[in-house]
C-alpha cells in the first residue's frame, strides 16, 4: 500500500523541532554568557532577567521559523513544538542538576523571568511557524 507523499510531508518532524530546540538554547547560551560574565554577580542576574525574555522570543522566532520550512501547512504547530521541546529540555536538566550539584534547588529556574522566557520560546516558536505557513500554497479544491 503506498502512502500519500503530500500527506507524509505536512506532518510534523520531531527531528527538526529538536534541532532548532538545541540551536535555540545554545545560541541563548551564547548570549547569556557575555551578559553575565561581564559584572558582579548580583548585578549580572538582574540584567540577564531583562535580556533573557526577550531574547528567547527572537531566537525562537527564527528557530521556529526554520524548523517549520518543510512542512509549510502545519508550520504553526511545527515552530510551537520547538519551543515545546526548548522548555521541556529545560526544564529536565534543572531537575537532573538539582538532583547531582549541590547547592541547586528544582525551583531555581521558576523566577518570573524564566518562566516568562519558556512562554516566550514557544509563543515564539509558533509565530516563527506562522510566518512560515502564510507562504503556503492554498490547498487544491477536491
Amino acid at each position: 500500500m503506498a502512502s500519500n507523499p503530500e500527506s507524509t510531508a505536512q506532518g510534523l518532524r520531531w527531528g527538526r523541532a529538536l534541532a532548532a530546540a538545541v540551536l535555540g538554547e545554545v545560541v541563548l547560551i551564547l548570549i547569556a554568557i557575555p551578559v553575565y560574565s561581564s559584572m558582579p554577580q548580583a548585578d549580572a542576574t538582574a540584567l540577564l532577567s531583562l535580556v533573557v525574555p526577550p531574547a528567547s522570543f527572537a531566537v525562537f522566532v527564527a528557530t521556529g521559523y526554520w524548523s517549520a520550512k518543510p512542512v509549510t501547512r502545519s508550520g504553526l504547530q511545527q515552530g510551537a513544538l520547538a519551543g515545546i521541546i526548548a522548555v521541556v529540555a529545560y526544564l529536565v536538566l534543572g531537575f537532573v542538576a538539582s538532583l547531582f550539584v549541590a547547592g541547586t534547588s528544582v525551583t531555581d529556574g521558576f523566577t518570573p523571568a524564566y518562566l516568562t522566557a519558556h512562554a516566550l520560546k514557544i509563543v515564539g516558536g509558533a509565530i516563527g511557524g506562522w510566518l512560515v505557513s502564510r507562504k503556503a500554497p492554498a490547498a487544491p479544491a477536491a
